[in-house]
């Protein structure tokens, strides 16, 4: 726990940057709703939320280990993690944590998000079609087929704020997240995921905006893996800008094991990419200005 917490505190300060400069500060609504440790308080609590909106606070450090998924949230609803777990029982048939449909909007603060497990699907810790905000929170050890961690679905904004995004994996793209949507990522570590095709950490094809972050040591390990770090593809719309940022000591099977990006457009501002193999970000089909090696 401390640790997760001291690597939170270095990420906030990188840079110098707060996150009133991003824009990203989120403050969790007055009404509030306690949640015993307990799935099926959980559940319950949920429910009546996507009923009329609001404030869950979960019970403090609650390991809410999941026997069934959790209602999807259909309203605008935050919650307060003050450090709970939300996880897969160890017993439970495979379900992703949480879902977001088109009309939810769902703040979660200091929760980790563990165990999730849509293979065959998008998303294995939280899919996202609405609106998703995640802050000082942990979303590890994940797996789908596509977007381990957080999945933004197509006409999804998705806002990602003092995180960390690990141990994630999925069988095809984005072992830490997948993109289709609007996606920003602020003073966060991405860091040891794997995906088997592109982007071992992050995959997108919409609108990513990353700042003030570090995406290292993750992987795109199959056959033909690229992109260990970033993977940018799907045409020409799609476009990722890295601000105040680092990829480094990521790897893929195939160059390049930095960046990859495929007909859209990659903006380096202030950012480092090295360290990563077999190369940074040459093998790309369209270059990346400024990234050497």
């Amino acid at each position: 726990m401390e640790r997760r917490r001291t690597a939170i505190r270095t990420l906030a300060t990188l840079a110098g940057a707060t996150l009133v400069a991003t824009g990203l500060a989120v403050t969790p609504a007055a009404a509030q709703t306690l949640v015993p440790c307990s799935p099926a308080a959980l559940a319950g609590a949920i429910t009546a939320a996507n009923g009329t909106g609001g404030t869950l606070v979960l019970a403090p450090g609650c390991v809410y280990a999941l026997s069934s998924p959790l209602p999807a949230v259909q309203n605008t609803i935050t919650i307060l993690g003050n450090g709970a777990t939300l996880t897969r029982a160890a017993l439970a048939p495979a379900f992703r944590i949480l879902t977001v449909n088109a009309a939810g909007n769902l703040r979660l603060f200091h929760a980790t998000i563990s165990k999730g497990d849509a293979t065959g699907d998008f998303g294995g810790g939280i899919r996202n079609d609405g609106s998703l905000t995640v802050t000082q929170s942990v979303i590890r050890n994940n797996q789908a087929d596509f977007s381990g961690g957080i999945g933004g679905n197509t006409g999804s904004t998705t806002r990602i704020i003092q995180s960390i995004i690990s141990g994630n994996s999925v069988i095809h793209n984005g072992g830490g997240l997948a993109n289709d949507g609007d996606m920003t990522i602020a003073q966060s570590s991405i860091t040891q995921n794997t995906a088997q095709e592109k982007g071992g950490g992050v995959a997108n094809d919409a609108t990513l905006k990353i700042l003030q972050s570090a995406v290292s040591h993750n992987a795109a390990s199959g056959p033909s893996g690229v992109g260990g770090g970033i993977a940018n593809f799907g045409g020409a719309g799609a476009t990722t800008q890295l601000t105040t940022s680092l990829v480094v000591d990521n790897t893929a099977t195939n160059a390049p094991g930095g960046i990859y990006n495929d007909s859209g457009s990659v903006a380096l501002l202030l950012t480092h990419v090295h360290n990563n193999h077999p190369t940074n970000c040459a093998g790309s089909p369209t270059a990346v200005p400024g990234c050497l090696g």
